[in-house]
């Protein structure tokens, strides 16, 4: 168990039980979250948060802490974060540590357990739960969730839910019989908490009824397809899931058109009601199309597989003024007033391009215009932009590095 990955994770547990065919599609992605940079900032979190609870609960002592903190540091500052996200993550972390000690006070004789690896009783699904909470009558699991996309709630979440199981077999009958579990989730950066209650008997109960069969079914070589707005939101194979794109574009409107909403005088035009009904879809087929996107741009650019039709270019790059005093006087001594230039930053670089103008602002401005590297798009082959790769850009930095 150390140093793998859970086959089937609690994380992703809204996944597989919705749609156990998830976990058969796994071996087609090659690029997986945990690369994305909101999953590192929430695992600096995490790690602030283990390190910050750590000491003032006194689960480490101060050189541990001191130890850990300048290697956390280290990572922090590898990331490039403004020394704004440092306070605010540290601001947001002691509210973690607050909540973790006013439920630490509900109870008396409550003992905490930071970081503790659980297994949920179910087959390939174990998992990491921030913090464990035990009591003689309760067990309680807090999950931190650094986020601040979607509000998560605790009631009938299964990640949740599967670490009370977790803890609930591990700690369960440490201080003495559990009568209740509590699942906490906390968002500190959307000031949420939430927290369902349930017994050890309806707990083990769900396991047996519900997570069990999902598990068999998704480990089964012809697990089914269940795609879902819930199930396809965080799957790496949402983009090129052909159940998907059935489920996102091929669904037919027209039975929910009949069924629910009246028939309208004219059939190419839509009431209010029928509008209403497509307004709903928008959302999952917005998602659907950007993971489609973003999976079309990995295999184009970075597995190098050319896709007909389709090129990628480097797309974007904002032009912004490389030295400000040394533009200002540039222009002064080119015989604009010192009014008329002075504030062009705050208008932006389009209101200076006007003043000079636009045939004349290269040549005037010269070496003080830069621009930003941009990013990578796909576009259509009929785009004039010439075809990039990861080859062509590496020589493109290299040139740029020994000018």
């Amino acid at each position: 168990m150390p140093g793998q990955h859970a086959k089937l994770s609690p994380s992703s547990a809204s996944r597989w039980m919705g749609c156990p065919a998830s976990i058969r599609m796994q071996e087609y992605v090659t690029k997986q979250d945990e690369d994305s940079v909101y999953a590192r900032e929430g695992t600096i979190a995490h790690a602030l948060g283990e390190l910050e609870a750590g000491l003032h609960f006194k689960l480490i002592t101060k050189r541990q802490y001191n130890t850990g903190m300048r290697a956390w540091r280290k990572e922090f500052d590898a990331q490039g974060y403004p020394e704004s996200t440092l306070a605010d993550m540290q601001e947001h972390i002691r509210g973690y540590v607050a909540l973790l000690e006013e439920r630490l006070a509900r109870r008396p004789m409550s003992k905490l357990f930071l970081e503790q690896r659980l297994d949920t009783g179910v087959p390939t699904c174990w998992g990491t739960s921030d913090a464990v909470i035990v009591s003689p009558t309760h067990v309680e699991i807090i999950d931190l969730k650094y986020g601040a996309g979607v509000l998560v709630f605790a009631n009938q979440n299964k990640q949740l839910r599967l670490y009370g199981l977790g803890a609930l077999d591990t700690y369960g009958d440490l201080l003495g019989e559990t009568d209740m579990v509590y699942v906490t989730v906390y968002q500190p950066r959307l000031d949420n908490v939430s927290t369902e209650d349930i017994t050890p008997a309806d707990l083990r109960a769900w396991r047996t009824d519900e997570v069990l069969p999902a598990a068999e079914l998704a480990m089964s070589d012809d697990a089914p397809f269940g795609p879902s707005e819930e199930a396809c939101r965080w799957c790496p194979a949402a983009g090129i899931c052909t159940a998907r794109v059935e489920k996102a574009v091929a669904e037919d409107f027209g039975d929910p058109f009949t069924e629910e909403a009246p028939i309208p005088v004219s059939p190419e035009v839509m009431t209010p009601e029928q509008l209403g009904l497509v307004l709903t879809r928008i959302p999952e087929i917005k998602a659907w199309c950007a993971a489609v996107e973003a999976h079309a741009l990995d295999t184009a650019y970075s597995q190098g597989q050319h896709i007909p039709g389709w090129k990628v270019v480097m797309s974007g790059g904002k032009r912004y003024i490389t030295d400000d005093t040394a533009a200002i006087q540039h222009l002064i001594d080119r015989g604009f007033k010192a009014e008329q230039v002075a504030n062009f930053k705050a208008k932006g670089i389009g209101e200076l391009e006007k003043l000079v103008g636009k045939k004349e602002f290269p040549t005037v401005m010269g070496e003080l215009v830069g621009k930003t590297r941009g990013k990578e798009s796909l576009v259509p082959e009929s785009d004039g932009r010439p075809a990039i790769s990861p080859v062509s850009q590496a020589a493109e930095d290299f040139k740029e590095i020994t000018a």
